[in-house]
């Protein structure tokens, strides 16, 4: 069966530097942009460049997070009512848009979840409503990107963004190490940790050696745009090749004192990547640039070791990592057990999964099912499986894991056609390819899929390398009909307004739970939890805090009926959201005053031994 090619008269492109796009201007004029370029550019180089340098603050509930998807989420949102707007009023005929066979897959995904939620108990919607949206926005960056993201200098552009960001997180993170952040209060307050306002330290490893792989794209592109950056008068090469060096040798720097082995082997792959996509389209001028970068990324490393030794590197925690990983090869960096515990849940749940954001709530019966075949294994709790496609697995069942499965298998199977063919990609899907692959290998142990600041750029990688790797679309799959774009954009829209209400409402229950953490007065707090409660995004979480309310009430009035009413409330907590701390306090509680019934309900949570300690004391008690 014959693809349907793409034509240039319906999908206008921008000239790229990895080959020459014919434009035919009469038909193209004709066209109406869905999202105006000026306004499609500034909001998504937002949400691509600044989330992983902002944090939420000690102003808000959510000291980390909120915010970050504020600054993500917002923006696309924005995009994507407008765009809507546009395919509503003009069609696909009169703005060029298209959706491509993969996109369609992707909507096709979040159609599966949407119902998924008719055979699958959804213990926390508010946890729920946060991942759909957070996959939406994943989705509208694809779509929109694939059809507005086409200019070669914004692409470069964008670049820069992400990997100044991720010098001043360096910097950031230099001073939390040595406890200077205090004067600075637009840097986390977490000294000690080298993690800038990234969050954590795995996110930060991956950002640095996204911006370590940007770093050595731009020093090998350069040398072939070097033509459209040369001074006329002086015929020097611009500066910013220079300055990318050095920014380069200081992400590189950040990259090994995150000590994060998933950050560094995934470079090597996206590296390994972009050199065989260089190779294939012979070229031999690149190859030696990205080895110049390599070569930059290798010298911060031996500087690095050099300078541990007067205590201003990491690369001595660095390398007892990286051996204990090659000594104790069947723990992978204590994942083994996480990973058992995710294979588990999904066993347990095959055909129907436990719904999207729910593997952490599903973890401590995880856990439970693991122990009885493996009992010595590690007690551990985690929100995340560490390797994102368990926990695809987990969560999706098996439709989604065919789905997921079938479109990968797709996907490299074109990709590998395309290189042993020697096809020319331009330097952009070059770019995307090698990120692609940077991530995806990240996602085997850590969690990339789940922080938005990160995953947006999987989504606009997709989008570039598509473009040239994968078919609009096949003669079965070709939509003709303009109607059912007029549709899509009234729903993409829709979607966009209930997300920017959905998130606005989340801010308002944030702010409510911050405050209640801030009154003194136990009526006053009372009040603030449950406006709090009202709101959506944040109702699972005011019921936790309720629950930590009326356990400060009981300590108070020392009241039975108090205390009961506080058990209560955070074991009802407790099974909307089951996690390690709520299941200890319960466990202490419940000891305290000997409730047999809930001890009962709680000790096949924990591991053997903890089972047996549990077990003999009940029976001493009786």
């Amino acid at each position: 069966m014959k693809s349907k090619v793409l034509a240039t008269t319906e999908m206008p492109s921008a000239n790229l530097s990895g080959g020459t796009v014919n434009i035919n201007r009469s038909e193209n004029s004709k066209l109406k942009s869905v999202v105006d370029p000026i306004i499609f550019y500034f909001l998504i180089f937002i949400s691509l460049g600044a989330p992983n340098l902002i944090y939420s603050g000690i102003s808000w509930f959510d000291t980390l997070h909120i915010m970050k998807w504020t600054f993500a989420m917002v923006p696309v949102a924005i995009i994507s009512a407008i765009g809507g707007i546009s395919l509503a009023l003009y069609g696909n005929e009169r703005t060029g848009f298209r959706i491509d066979l993969f996109g369609f897959l992707w909507l096709i995904m979040l159609g599966y979840i949407s119902i998924q939620t008719m055979w699958v108990d959804i213990s926390s919607w508010s946890t729920y409503m946060k991942e759909w949206f957070f996959f939406a926005t994943l989705t509208a960056i694809y779509i929109f990107s694939f059809n507005l993201f086409k200019d070669a200098k914004a692409h470069r552009t964008i670049l820069w963004i992400a990997n100044i960001n991720a010098g001043i997180n360096v910097v950031f993170a230099e001073l939390l190490i040595r406890n200077m952040n205090g004067p600075f209060p637009f840097i986390m307050n977490v000294p000690g940790n080298y993690i800038g306002n990234t969050g954590q330290q795995e996110m930060f490893g991956l950002w640095m050696a996204m911006a370590v792989m940007n770093g050595i794209y731009l020093n090998a592109a350069y040398s072939e745009v070097f033509s459209k950056d040369i001074s006329a008068k002086t015929n020097r090469p611009s500066m910013l090749r220079y300055i990318n060096m050095g920014l380069l040798a200081l992400n590189s720097w950040g990259m090994w004192n995150s000590t994060t082995r998933a950050g560094f082997l995934s470079l090597i792959t996206g590296t390994v990547m972009i050199s065989i996509i260089f190779m294939q389209n012979d070229r031999k001028q690149m190859l030696k640039r990205v080895g110049q970068g390599v070569a930059i990324v290798l010298l911060m490393l031996a500087l690095n070791i050099g300078m541990s030794y007067f205590g201003f590197g990491r690369a001595y925690a660095l390398l007892n990592k990286t051996m204990d990983m090659v000594m104790n090869t069947r723990t992978f960096g204590k994942r083994r057990g996480i990973w058992k515990t995710s294979w588990a849940i999904f066993m347990e749940h095959p055909v129907k999964g436990v719904g999207i954001g729910h593997y952490k709530w599903h973890y401590l019966e995880g856990q439970r099912l693991a122990f009885q075949k493996d009992p010595e294994m590690e007690w551990q709790f985690t929100y995340w499986a560490h390797n994102e496609y368990l926990q695809w697995f987990a969560e999706f069942g098996i439709f989604g894991t065919i789905l997921l499965l079938s479109a990968a298998v797709w996907w490299m199977w074109r990709f590998i056609k395309f290189l042993s063919q020697k096809k020319m990609l331009s330097l952009e899907a070059s770019w995307a390819c090698a990120m692609l692959f940077l991530i995806l290998f990240d996602a085997i142990f850590s969690r990339p899929f789940h922080r938005i600041e990160n995953v947006v750029w999987l989504s606009l990688a997709f989008a570039i390398a598509n473009r040239e790797l994968l078919p609009l679309s096949y003669s079965w799959s070709e939509v003709r009909h303009t109607s059912i774009y007029r549709i899509l954009g009234v729903f993409i829209c829709t979607i966009s307004v209930f997300g920017l209400i959905f998130l606005g409402n989340g801010l308002a229950g944030d702010k409510y739970l911050r405050y209640a953490a801030e009154a003194d007065q136990s009526e006053l707090q009372a009040d603030y939890i449950k406006k709090a409660k009202a709101k959506a995004m944040t109702k699972d979480e005011a019921e936790e805090q309720y629950a930590n309310h009326l356990m400060a009430v009981a300590k108070v009035t020392k009241d039975p009926q108090d205390w009961a009413n506080a058990i209560n409330q955070l074991y009802r907590s407790f099974t909307i959201r089951p996690q390690a701390k709520q299941l200890m306090e319960l466990l202490n509680l419940a000891r305290q005053i000997r409730n047999q019934e809930l001890l009962k309900a709680l000790v096949p949570y924990l591991p053997p031994a903890g089972i047996k300690n549990v077990s003999g004391s009940l029976s001493e008690s009786k």
